[in-house]
């Protein structure tokens, strides 16, 4: 008996101990622990991640009479979806997450060739390049028919690799919304300029202003409130992804429309029927459907992308065959780089850790840092942000300071309709308290960003038995390396020391006679230009270089080599290389 007594002890010592090793995320050993407690702190973690590439898609336009590109023969836009196989292996598929249209341009990525001549010499052809996110999968489809409206109904998809879920529809056409948890009110709704009545092109601000930005929009974000939604998870249990709608009912009329919500878990007092309350006292504990309604006699059709897992990466040049091309236009397809990503599920330790520096963040904007990587990671569908400086003000503000990229790569302020964009997509991360303003306002203007535009001159000594003109282009590329737009960020400073070494580690050149940053030019060089067209003011300068930024003094700001940041935050870019550094060789 003492022997049994003390197994059974032992025994339940020991599950005692399990079990709460087990309840603790950072001792927790089971996936299936580890996965709950992970999505008990918000996080849920992929069963199987998709391998992602930016593929190259390129078409051929004509030239007009003169020469020039005929953009009008250019497609409106092709759909997300595209579909690309391997040509290694046909089972590995990639479908592009974007839009392509060759109508805008978002920066110098997308390029457009020299001329293709005919046999006379004279220009008949362009060729076209644009750049799209692609991942690993394809578009699946699954319905389900509901007949009794029931609580928290669960559906299995019966698939273990779900990317992403794209629809969810019911038989009447009204779209269900996938969210983060069923607790969560609103929703980001997009609508692409081909649907929005206000707006004639992407490059068309629409109702935010009616000037024409030099940068593509191609949608406008906001936030809707909606019921009808739903969650999505992994079943470590059944090793499929499940879907969970919320707990809403629906009163019915004798004609079988709905009328109300009438029943939801936690809104009844001491078991009395909702119904049976006066709407007054309703409303006030709440009488809504805050954790969603749950479907009813109708058929939800689930669209969504399946894939992924470590099989799925690919090397340069393996996707060339499309499987669905656009009936509007013939295009090509290839990838310049190697997809990334493609894994097999996370790990116990990589879920653990992962969970953690979820909680931590939450997603929400508390620091300047913050603030600064969400903008900079908000969809390009919603306008490209190229630069961002967040700054906090004396009275608690944040002074949003940004800076985007024309088809040319060089930095432009950014349009209205995408500052609209960022406020509306940084609603759901910012602090309560927190007050962002974005832009400023100078002599009726609105600029988002301070923009200091230069030109480089610099007198260089060779050695005799060296090519003066190859020194002096070599120069001038490195200038032109140095100074790339990439580069630059809000408050940086510029070293000309570091280009002095760049300088005199090329093959031919023995010393460096001059080396400086100007704005206004002389007879010298530059002749009459000035490399601004703003005074600090904001008026415009007379004789001031047209598109370009703000006036700033480089004599006073060089000190020891190094030219000082200005006190307010601004980006230095040289804007035009090929015709903004001046130089000779002696």
């Amino acid at each position: 008996l003492i022997e049994l007594s003390s197994y059974v002890g032992d025994v339940l010592s020991y599950y005692i101990d399990y079990n709460y090793k087990e309840n603790l995320l950072s001792t927790a050993t089971e996936k299936r622990n580890v996965r709950r407690l992970s999505e008990f702190l918000g996080y849920k973690a992929p069963n199987k991640t998709p391998s992602v590439v930016k593929l190259k898609v390129t078409t051929t336009i004509d030239a007009n009479t003169d020469g020039t590109p005929k953009y009008g023969t250019t497609p409106q836009s092709i759909d997300s979806g595209l579909q690309i196989a391997s040509n290694v292996d046909s089972q590995i598929l990639f479908e592009t997450t974007g839009e392509i249209d060759f109508t805008v341009s978002g920066s110098g990525d997308d390029p457009i060739s020299a001329p293709i001549l005919d046999s006379n010499g004279e220009a008949s052809s362009y060729t076209l390049t644009r750049y799209v996110r692609a991942v690993s999968g394809q578009t699946k489809t699954k319905s389900f028919t509901i007949t009794s409206p029931t609580k928290f109904l669960e559906l299995d998809l019966g698939e273990d690799n779900v990317i992403e879920i794209l629809n969810c529809q019911d038989s009447s056409g009204q779209k269900w919304h996938n969210v983060d948890y069923l607790a969560q009110e609103k929703v980001l709704k997009q609508t692409h300029y081909s649907d929005d009545t206000t707006r004639d092109s992407a490059y068309d601000q629409g109702d935010a202003t009616s000037i024409i930005s030099s940068v593509p929009i191609p949608y406008v974000v906001e936030y809707i409130k909606t019921n009808k939604k739903f969650i999505s998870n992994f079943d470590e249990d059944t090793q499929t992804y499940k879907v969970q709608f919320g707990n809403g009912l629906f009163r019915f009329s004798n004609s079988g429309s709905n009328v109300d919500p009438v029943e939801q878990a936690g809104v009844t007092i001491n078991g009395t029927n909702l119904s049976d309350i006066p709407s007054a006292i309703g409303s006030t504990i709440g009488n809504n459907l805050n954790l969603g309604e749950t479907p009813a006699n109708t058929i939800l059709t689930f669209t969504y992308r399946a894939g992924g897992g470590a099989t799925s990466n690919v090397q340069v040049g393996e996707l060339t065959t499309i499987n669905n091309p656009p009936d509007n236009v013939t295009i090509s397809v290839t990838n310049d780089e190697p997809s990334i990503g493609g894994t097999d599920g996370q790990t116990v330790d990589e879920i653990r850790n992962n969970a953690s520096a979820f909680f931590a963040t939450q997603l929400r904007c508390v620091t300047k840092e913050d603030y600064t990587a969400r903008i900079q990671s908000i969809p390009t569908k919603f306008g490209s942000i190229a630069k961002t400086y967040v700054n906090r003000l004396d009275g608690g503000t944040l002074l949003v300071s940004t800076l985007s990229y024309n088809q040319n790569r060089q930095l432009v302020q950014t349009p209205e309709l995408i500052l609209q964009n960022v406020a509306t997509y940084l609603n759901q991360f910012r602090m309560i308290n927190d007050q962002l303003d974005f832009g400023f306002n100078l002599n009726n203007t609105l600029f988002s960003g301070y923009i200091i535009n230069f030109g480089v001159r610099f007198i260089v000594n060779q050695d005799r038995r060296s090519n003066a003109t190859a020194v002096k282009l070599n120069v001038i590329q490195v200038i032109k390396d140095f100074f790339k737009v990439e580069k630059m960020q809000f408050r940086q400073s510029i070293n000309i020391n570091d280009l002095q070494y760049n300088i005199l580690g090329l093959s031919g050149v023995i010393g460096i006679k001059e080396l400086l940053l100007f704005q206004d030019g002389t007879d010298e060089y530059a002749g009459s230009r000035k490399f601004y067209n703003y005074e600090v003011d904001g008026t415009t300068v007379p004789n001031g270089e047209v598109s370009y930024g703000f006036q700033y003094n480089f004599t006073e700001a060089l000190d020891d080599g190094i030219y000082r940041p200005s006190v307010t935050p601004s980006v230095f870019e040289l804007k035009n290389p090929n015709q903004d550094i001046y130089g000779k060789v002696v």
